[in-house]
């Protein structure tokens, strides 16, 4: 681990959309230094870093596809952002770990265990004990607003009966892949049966949910989560879909969490396209009771690169093993 003198080694590791904004904040960072990058793209691999974050002269980082390479720098964290699944990006996860780096990552699965991958950060757990490093899952949605930010909230109340948080976001602002993810232009019995094969909908809401939860010592009976589709009341063209009327205009995810039969945890995210005043909401049932607004919303995709490098600090703090956003105390930007 660096010294408090002494620049904290970054490696970052896919370079996709967020993995770029998030090494083009990590570069700016006097706190941090970045001595590797890996992607498994051979468009990507063999480039300067410079190159692809659109610097003005060149970064002296050569982008790998062979991350044992890269990892040999030994880098004191890892900022990574290859997949959502835990499942997917174990192996990824586990051969970092395996060499001595501490992981930031954008997996939305690894917020917080529930289901499968319970055991599947067991084993993670175990292995980050045994090489003395930690490893954490963050983000903006899941890791900030519909979980620790409605968690942090509830410092200021007592007897918390129940939190509901809200997250509408107009599609049509973000990128290509994120219009199709939730499924703009689907016909509706498309839409039904992609959400049907699990090929639709937001990943993490779930583990938001759970992690709301223990943060207030709360165990859940049941944790319940369902995706509609939201129909577009007239015809919309953005830069990358069509979305004619009475077609899906995107997603309407919620999810729920089940206390001594009650519902006290429930989530809701609306994204699609032409979605009219875009906002986070978190409404807090307590004493006193409190309600917050983000106008306009907290946008994903910046947000989600500033905190994976803002945590950097406080993930190399923290205990060996797998952590939560609950374990890690406040985190702020770097300055």
């Amino acid at each position: 681990m660096a010294k408090k003198s002494e620049k904290i080694k970054v490696v970052h590791y896919g370079l996709g959309h967020i993995g770029l904004m998030a090494a083009r904040i990590a570069v700016q960072s006097e706190r941090l230094e970045v001595v590797g990058a890996v992607d498994v793209s051979a468009e990507k691999a063999g480039k300067d870093l410079g190159e692809l974050l659109g610097a003005e002269k060149p970064l002296g980082i050569t982008v790998s596809n062979k991350s044992q390479e890269v990892l040999t720098l030994r880098p004191d964290v890892v900022v990574h952002s290859t997949g959502s699944r835990l499942g997917e990006v174990l192996p990824q996860l586990e051969e970092i770990v395996s060499r001595g780096a501490n992981v930031v990552s954008s997996t939305e699965e690894l917020l917080f265990p529930v289901g499968k991958n319970k055991q599947l950060v067991e084993k993670l757990d175990e292995l980050a004990k045994e090489n003395d490093v930690s490893v954490l899952g963050t983000g903006v949605n899941p890791g900030f607003v519909l979980d620790s930010l409605p968690a942090f909230l509830t410092a200021v109340c007592s007897n918390v009966k129940s939190i509901f948080a809200r997250r509408i976001v107009d599609a049509s602002t973000r990128r290509e892949p994120l219009q199709k993810k939730v499924g703009a232009g689907l016909s509706l019995e498309e839409f039904r049966r992609r959400v049907k094969e699990g090929r639709l909908g937001h990943v993490g809401l779930i583990e938001s949910v759970a992690l709301i939860a223990d943060c207030l010592g709360w165990e859940l009976d049941n944790l319940l989560e369902r995706v509609d589709p939201v129909i577009a009341d007239g015809n919309i063209k953005t830069k990358y879909v069509e979305v004619r009327e009475g077609q899906a205009a995107g997603i309407r995810h919620t999810a729920k969490g089940i206390r001594k039969g009650e519902r006290v945890i429930s989530l809701e995210l609306q994204m699609f396209v032409g979605a009219p005043e875009p906002h986070d909401y978190i409404r807090i049932d307590a004493e006193p009771p409190l309600e917050v607004t983000v106008e306009n919303g907290t946008a994903g995709d910046p947000a989600t690169a500033a905190i994976l490098v803002n945590a950097i600090p406080r993930v190399l703090a923290a205990r060996a093993g797998y952590v939560t956003m609950k374990d890690l105390g406040l985190i702020s930007a770097l300055g």
